[in-house]
């Protein structure tokens, strides 16, 4: 959870399933952006697409600059139960801004999954492509337009028409002969740049690294006006039928059209969960207390960190953390001022050993002790 949670979620007295189970993973609960007449204007070039919904993303991106979050600690996590009247863009929205690093899918990703499964859904899959960076897009957009002209000449008008407004739209046609012409067409990642590469490279390093079953999608291609970088959708795969029920993807571009001259890191993800008939809500009057808090420190140990706060989770055990951020001195700094009796450490040794180090902040006793054993270590530890 991280620090800033308890200024964010004052104006909230009630929460559901979901938005307790994000906390763990350090998401802090908000109000709903209301969505106004000039956001729809703003992002009216970027399509109504319910799996990319510019309109909400403008909507927080507003929110975020109005109510002055950029003066919260960064990278900032953000989750809210949407409206009724946005049902079908998703039930919640999570976000992750202001970092540059793949953690933000890992962890997003991680809490959704986590979620889903609460909620019901058994057999999920993480779908995932890159489109990368404007320069990157331009040129996938170029390649495939290409690959239009020289294919596509025997398409239905209808379908030509469409293509040649958006080339995307290649990806969201269901006619026999584009989904056999999309098979065929260039992927994305052909294209993406160096620095997209990269990205890219540590996102499924990650991905793969935390044990999450996922496929390359090379359909998944988003909106080209405001999407960019990673985009993943979750499925709830059953017997002949694969439901989308999250997806999620960079909205950074809409930020030029709200004013802001640099664009800042933004990563969200819109969950739908398939609910069996006669599901009934739960509703908690408060949020886990935290009584521990985890530093990390290096690449090894976030992923230790992402996979330990979910048996943590599973075990009703909250914990501070600050995953986004590599600074000891942040996090330090951060665990003093919450007053916690206890530090969780983990490291380059621990992550390798698979094991934490237990410190007493009072006494300054430390302790090591194996992934395994510590949820029982802690439920056991006198406060």
């Amino acid at each position: 959870m991280l620090k800033q949670g308890v200024q964010l979620d004052r104006q909230l007295n009630e929460f559901d399933r979901a938005i307790v189970i994000a906390t763990y993973f350090g998401f802090s609960p908000i109000s709903a952006p209301k969505i106004t007449r000039k956001d729809m204007e703003v992002s009216e070039d970027c399509g109504n697409y319910p799996d990319y919904d510019a309109v909400e993303k403008t909507a927080f991106i507003r929110m975020y600059l109005e109510q002055n979050l950029s003066s919260l600690p960064h990278p900032l996590a953000v989750i809210y139960k949407k409206p009724v009247s946005r049902k079908k863009f998703g039930s919640h929205a999570l976000h992750f801004i202001g970092s540059s690093s793949g953690i933000a899918e890992a962890t997003l990703i991680r809490a959704a999954l986590s979620i889903l499964s609460e909620e019901g859904c058994k057999n999920l899959r993480v779908d995932i492509n890159c489109i990368g960076d404007k320069e990157s897009i331009n040129a996938y957009e170029r390649e495939l337009s290409s690959f239009m002209r020289k294919f596509g000449v025997n398409l239905k008008d209808e379908s030509k028409q469409s293509i040649k407004k958006d080339v995307f739209n290649l990806f969201r046609l269901e006619e026999p002969e584009t989904v056999r012409l999309r098979e065929a067409a260039p992927s994305s990642i052909t294209f993406l740049s160096a620095q997209s590469r990269i990205y890219f490279k540590e996102v499924l390093e990650y991905i793969e690294a935390l044990g999450i079953e996922f496929r390359l999608a090379p359909e998944l291609v988003g909106e080209k006006n405001h999407t960019s970088h990673t985009i993943f959708a979750i499925k709830n795969i059953g017997e002949g039928h694969d439901d989308t029920v999250a997806v999620g993807y960079h909205y950074s571009r809409l930020s030029r059209f709200l004013g802001l001259r640099k664009e800042i890191p933004m990563i969200g993800v819109s969950i739908s969960p398939v609910r069996k008939e006669g599901y009934k809500e739960k509703t908690y009057k408060e949020l886990p207390k935290p009584k521990f808090y985890l530093i990390q420190l290096g690449r090894e140990a976030k992923i230790k960190t992402l996979s330990l706060l979910e048996t943590l989770r599973t075990h009703r055990i909250p914990v501070h953390h600050f995953i986004g951020k590599d600074k000891i001195t942040t996090q330090l700094s951060n665990a003093e001022n919450l007053r916690v009796s206890h530090l969780i450490i983990i490291g380059q040794k621990e992550a390798l050993d698979n094991t934490a180090t237990i410190r007493n902040v009072s006494t300054r006793a430390q302790e090591t002790v194996s992934m395994t054993d510590l949820p029982h270590f802690l439920q056991h530890i006198a406060l």
